[in-house]
């Protein structure tokens, strides 16, 4: 019983973690169509991008099939991971500017130096000085070796995020109106889900996730779960910034975004995951039902999408 929950858990972790690639990827498209203009939009595309390489890279390696690929894609993340902080700096200078307090130099050059910062980093990782090699066949899930810089980077992004948030506290107190306060305080909430959700918190507590890895899994579902609501209440906070439409119009034109992507786009990708794994189970490497599924739920999702429309 203790395996059969396990194994639920960890399945259903990794179609969260591809479910929030898929989100973020979505929103991203969503920010780079309609409110490109604005600056909150362009940062927060900024951190949405960061957001996709970290757990695109971490769905791919929660199945790859060999401990060389799963290495690969786990260093691959920190691309996303170290070009976070500047990014969250980046938006909340945005955020606090839109509320007439623009940047007196020292914020701009605090920016700057994130950004620099994260590229020195970044240098450091083939190097192995980021992070350490692969440290496999251990429970709950193989994780990299954490290392002198790594502590160092861990300082760092928790004081850029820190800060990002003392800007974020400051443009909402800036707010008057009280839709707009409204707004700001679900960024205030939403602008967790980054943070939150893209450190890669094996480094310190793999010897605590060892000892229960159920909970581990189960704590690891419930962030995820948490990751993909907070984010689109980021991404709905943002969407009203730069643009002439009625609120109305924003929310209908982004709700029906998420619905005909990534809510559709997950749920085909979750559908065909459990027929195929239930195919392996029953000792077929592959099923006919798999596409038919696909393809099915896909028209069917769009179809009750449309009717739903104007309800």
């Amino acid at each position: 019983m203790y395996d059969l929950l396990t194994t639920v858990l960890v399945t259903l972790n990794q179609l969260l973690t591809a479910g929030i690639a898929i989100t973020a990827f979505a929103l991203l498209l969503y920010a780079l169509t309609f409110n490109l203009r604005d600056r909150v939009a362009r940062s927060f595309a900024l951190i949405l991008t960061c957001v996709v390489v970290v757990f695109v890279c971490d769905a791919i390696g929660s199945i790859a099939a060999s401990a060389r690929d799963l290495e690969f894609w786990l260093r691959l993340e920190w691309i996303g991971i170290t070009f976070l902080p500047a990014t969250y700096l980046h938006f909340s200078d945005a955020l606090l500017a839109t509320t007439g307090r623009p940047s007196r130099g020292r914020r701009r050059l605090v920016v700057r130096l994130s950004y620099a910062l994260s590229i020195i980093f970044l240098a450091t990782l083939p190097l192995g000085l980021l992070v350490g090699p692969l440290v496999q066949d251990v429970q709950p899930a193989p994780h990299l070796q954490r290392t002198w810089l790594t502590w160092v980077f861990t300082l760092y992004f928790s004081i850029a995020i820190a800060f990002s948030w003392v800007n974020f506290f400051r443009a909402y107190r800036r707010t008057v109106a009280s839709a707009s306060r409204r707004r700001m305080s679900y960024l205030l909430i939403g602008g967790l889900a980054p943070a939150l959700g893209s450190f890669p918190y094996l480094l310190f507590g793999s010897g605590l996730a060892s000892r229960t890895p159920l909970l581990f899994w189960f704590a690891a579902t419930l962030s995820n779960l948490a990751v993909s609501a907070l984010l689109i209440l980021m991404a709905y906070a943002v969407a009203f910034f730069g643009v002439s439409w009625p609120d109305r119009v924003v929310k209908r034109r982004l709700f029906k975004w998420l619905m005909r992507g990534p809510v559709t786009a997950s749920s085909v990708l979750a559908a065909t995951t459990l027929v195929r794994r239930a195919g392996e189970a029953g000792g077929q490497a592959y099923s006919a039902a798999v596409p038919i599924i696909m393809v099915g739920l896909l028209l069917l999702m769009e179809y009750m999408i449309t009717l739903a429309a104007p309800v």
